[in-house]
């Protein structure tokens, strides 16, 4: 999926933009989902229904989003391409964990309760916990089963019965959830704004580090 850039960077905009209308941050959050979402079923629309080429639709969405966002939040805003800076509640805070104040002094165990494991935002405990649910969720239920098929042997799946184009446009539909949170987290809790080309190439980054894991797992298959 070449357009994990553009899908973080479109949530980095909807998130601030809609926290800083509303006040709320958890509202940003919702809107950057909802936006991503929206880019990935229009990728979907083009590979999956029409058999596009992914990667051109993917650099379509990079390109359509670089140049939309910062476009719109200087009509929304007149702050040359940026949103305002988000207080307040329209802002996610480092959480402070219980006791992390108290066993701070404490040596070794102290010192990482307090300063690694403590005062991070609630999207990145939950980045957390999405680690573990994944790889569950990918190699022990029937729904990874199929979800792995399908990038590794459609034809197979499609003679079981299972429709390629829906567990499809699933995926990406899972894609732009993910991606939404990751831009959220940038503009509002991270950086507290939007500012243009945030994303820095993080969605490169991490489309990279996923074929790097694919070709581990099977190091004989060709990409």
């Amino acid at each position: 999926d070449i357009a994990l850039e553009g899908k973080m960077l479109g949530a980095a905009f909807a998130a601030a933009a809609m926290a800083s209308v509303s006040g709320s941050a958890w509202i940003g959050l919702l809107f950057g989902i909802l936006f991503a979402m929206f880019l990935a079923m229009l990728h979907a629309y083009a590979c999956v229904t029409h058999k596009g080429d992914q990667v051109v639709s993917g650099m379509a969405i990079n390109i359509l989003v670089a140049g939309l966002a910062p476009t719109m939040a200087l009509a929304w805003f007149k702050m040359g391409g940026q949103t305002p800076a988000l207080t307040g509640d329209a802002r996610f805070k480092p959480i402070t964990l219980p006791l992390a104040d108290t066993l701070a002094d404490v040596p070794v165990i102290g010192g990482l309760y307090s300063e690694i494991l403590s005062g991070h935002f609630i999207i990145v405990y939950l980045a957390f916990a999405a680690v573990p649910l994944t790889a569950w969720i990918v190699y022990r239920t029937r729904f990874g089963l199929r979800l792995r098929a399908v990038g590794e042997s459609p034809e197979a799946v499609d003679t079981a019965g299972i429709s390629v184009d829906r567990m499809r446009y699933q995926a990406l539909l899972i894609t732009g959830l993910l991606c939404g949170v990751a831009g959220a987290y940038l503009s509002t809790a991270q950086t507290a704004s939007f500012i243009r080309d945030m994303s820095a190439g993080q969605g490169f980054i991490a489309l990279g580090q996923a074929n790097g894991l694919a070709q581990q797992a099977h190091p004989k298959r060709s990409r």
